[in-house]
């Protein structure tokens, strides 16, 4: 049995659905596959360099997101202790109380992460 082989077409596809659904990792990597599927197969015209850019500036934009996301997990779990911000469709699980004092907390933390990142 042989195995199919994917063009750069197919993991470009497969990194925008991963996308759709936020799978920054998992969309970081389909974006690299694509680029290194078209720069194995591809003629090297400046289209062709053009589109190895795009897909590697889309993965290094999932890569950011990925960063993004992180941040803020952590910032939920170290300063408001809720333990997760995946959805879990249990009210007592997805609301939490939490004090003025922690969401102003919370916020410098996210400006001063913001600051740190721009320099």
């Amino acid at each position: 049995m042989t195995t199919p082989t994917h063009n750069h077409l197919d993991y470009a596809e497969e990194a925008e659905s991963a996308e759709r659904g936020e799978a920054w990792p998992q969309a970081a990597a389909l974006w690299r596959k694509a680029a290194n599927a078209l720069r194995e197969t591809a003629a090297h015209t400046e289209a062709t360099f053009d589109l190895h850019a795009k897909y590697q500036a889309a993965a290094e934009e999932c890569d950011r997101k990925e960063r993004v996301h992180q941040l803020i997990e952590r910032i939920a779990s170290n300063v408001l202790h809720i333990p997760t911000l995946a959805e879990r469709k249990l009210d007592s699980l997805d609301f939490h109380e939490v004090g003025v004092w922690q969401i102003k907390k919370a916020l410098a933390v996210a400006y001063e992460a913001g600051r740190n990142d721009a320099n």
